[in-house]
């Protein structure tokens, strides 16, 4: 494993057991791989229970045909972003909007979905873009936030800027990243690298707690 591979997986690794926002990993089978506490809570499930279990089977079942064309699409592109209902385990349903991005984890190719656990009404969607640069430090401190699950008014508070401070960071790193949601902001950087200015900031003798594929 290189150092940009492994820096990558200890960035996932961190955001991936402190975030707020629903994470899953998925393999090439489109098979559960592992899942957060996020996940877990939205899909109403146990950790033990979801691990192996086919991905389509918590898609409601009208939109299980159009969810396997995107996924082969994804296969080919290693991108999607989307909303579709999820059927969680007593039977209800949520719409989710949710990102996901291809990485190497451990040395199989996983598939990292991100569901943001929180919304901005003042940030719609903006139009996708060829990525055009890294961001500023500010912009990974920003998106890094966002992947932990902080919204637009806690982000502003912790900086100590204004909530529009926030949402400029938030819409220049989009442009630069090429994201047309926040969701889709965060599984891209969580699989380039671009939000890992906070990992080396973490707290001294914070828990080192479980990593993503550790079930496995």
């Amino acid at each position: 494993m290189d150092g940009a591979e492994s820096g990558l997986e200890g960035l996932l690794s961190f955001v991936f057991r402190r975030s707020a926002n629903a994470m899953v990993l998925a393999d090439e089978q489109r098979r559960f791989v592992d899942a957060n506490d996020a996940a877990l809570r939205l899909l109403g499930c146990e950790r033990e229970d979801l691990i192996g279990m086919p991905v389509a089977d918590t898609i409601r079942p009208s939109e299980r045909e159009r969810s396997a064309r995107e996924w082969q699409a994804f296969m080919r592109s290693g991108e999607h972003a989307g909303t579709r209902n999820v059927v969680r385990a007593d039977g209800s349903e949520v719409r989710i909007e949710v990102a996901a991005r291809f990485l190497r984890v451990g040395g199989r190719r996983l598939a990292v979905s991100v569901t943001l656990a929180t919304s901005d009404p003042h940030a719609p969607p903006t139009p996708a873009r060829a990525r055009r640069g890294s961001l500023t430090g500010r912009e990974r401190e920003v998106v890094t936030l966002i992947a932990l699950g902080h919204d637009t008014s806690q982000i502003a508070d912790g900086l100590l800027v204004s909530p529009e401070t926030v949402r400029t960071h938030v819409r220049n790193a989009m442009s630069k990243l090429g994201a047309r949601t926040r969701a889709q902001l965060v599984a891209i950087a969580l699989s380039t690298g671009e939000a890992a200015l906070l990992v080396s900031s973490a707290p001294a003798g914070e828990a080192a707690g479980r990593s993503p594929t550790s079930t496995t």
